[in-house]
């Protein structure tokens, strides 16, 4: 191979690694900067319980959630565990719940093409609903 052969083939590698954040992520993130502020505001409303403030009171699991925060271009935030939460809080609301709990962090996870993410942080709860 030739230097400028090689040369145009490390171009469109760099080019192709540069752009694939382009597409955004391929895990489900909610791009909450696009929502309404009455949106945003009822996020905060999701409460985050531990075990010891759900003792004694009524509850049901709505679903299984997961918020997922991901650095899909290089110049995006860092992920963080408030983003991941925030994330789950949505997804929490959407599905009818008012609070989550038992929040299970995953390890961070690197760059991945199944995810489309630099950097990605994940975590699972349950959406639940007081009664």
């Amino acid at each position: 191979m030739t230097f400028i052969a090689a040369m145009k083939a490390l171009v469109i590698v760099l080019v192709a690694a540069f752009t694939a954040g382009c597409f955004g992520p391929l895990v489900p993130v909610a791009n909450l900067a696009q929502l309404s502020p009455a949106v945003r505001d009822s996020i905060n409303t999701v409460e985050i319980y531990n075990q010891a403030q759900l003792t004694g009171r009524q509850f049901k699991v709505v679903t299984l959630v997961e918020g997922i925060s991901c650095q899909n271009k290089l110049w995006d935030p860092a992920p963080s565990r408030a983003a991941a939460i925030e994330q789950a809080k949505y997804f929490a609301l959407k599905a009818g719940a008012t609070g989550i709990t038992n929040l299970q962090f995953g390890s961070n996870e690197g760059t991945s093409t199944r995810t489309n993410c630099w950097e990605l942080i994940r975590v699972s709860a349950e959406a639940i609903q007081l009664l």
